[in-house]
């Protein structure tokens, strides 16, 4: 699907208020508005169990010989990772976290003596950014090695033609929700039916996203690769 920029919705908000040459609501707050609602979307999602299917993605990070810690994506959640995993030809396997009160001692002797492409993972605040720290240090430069999967924010606006990836469905509640704000400023008389309106529209979209829930029955589950490591 195509997502909708703040531009289109802006539009359209303003065509069906008919306040497209007023100044009564400044661009500003209607990216508040906006994004006041997609806040509002986004836990919406995660109430119904469905981060999986919206706000996990994935993001790739090249290992440098002789390096240790990595930026982690500007959009991860909290600094927590959902798997990593480690591709360099045919290596490929899922990075362990290290961890434990033996922790730190490990990663040292680590550095000191292991020269092997099999890597554990740390994340270390770094002054107010979080890195992800190799252990040991990567051996060798390798391109896109690391593969990030981890839950990310919806998107939110900040100019006109940023888009925001919530799902098609909500977009009629967001739109609502907006209206409804612009309303409540003016005190306007339609306030109350677009309140129930909103109402409507977000039991809607909860109904319709939680049917999207995935079949166990034909959903991607965990595969066990024993079989290629047998025959390799």
């Amino acid at each position: 699907m195509a997502y909708k920029t703040f531009g289109d919705l802006s539009i359209q908000v303003q065509r069906e208020l008919d306040i497209e040459d007023e100044e009564f609501i400044q661009p500003q707050e209607l990216i508040e508005y906006f994004n006041s609602c997609i806040h509002m979307v986004e836990s919406e999602i995660i109430k119904l169990g469905l981060r999986d299917k919206y706000l996990q993605t994935e993001a790739f990070i090249s290992t440098v010989s002789g390096q240790a810690d990595y930026d982690l994506p500007s959009d991860i959640i909290d600094s927590k990772i959902r798997k990593l995993v480690y591709r360099d030809g045919t290596i490929i396997y899922t990075l362990k976290p290290l961890k434990g009160e033996d922790a730190y001692e490990a990663e040292d002797v680590m550095n000191l003596y292991s020269s092997s492409e099999y890597y554990y993972y740390m994340i270390y605040k770094i002054g107010i950014e979080w890195k992800l720290r190799l252990i040991p240090k990567a051996v060798k430069t390798v391109a896109n090695a690391l593969r990030i999967i981890y839950f990310k924010d919806l998107n939110r606006y900040d100019a006109d033609i940023t888009e925001c990836d919530v799902p098609e469905i909500c977009y009629e509640y967001i739109l609502s929700y907006v209206r409804y704000r612009c309303f409540a400023k003016e005190t306007h008389v339609n306030m109350t039916d677009e309140k129930e309106n909103m109402g409507i529209l977000l039991q809607l979209m909860r109904e319709t996203l939680q049917g999207q829930v995935a079949d166990p029955a034909i959903d991607v589950i965990d595969q066990d690769l024993s079989h290629y490591g047998e025959s390799s």
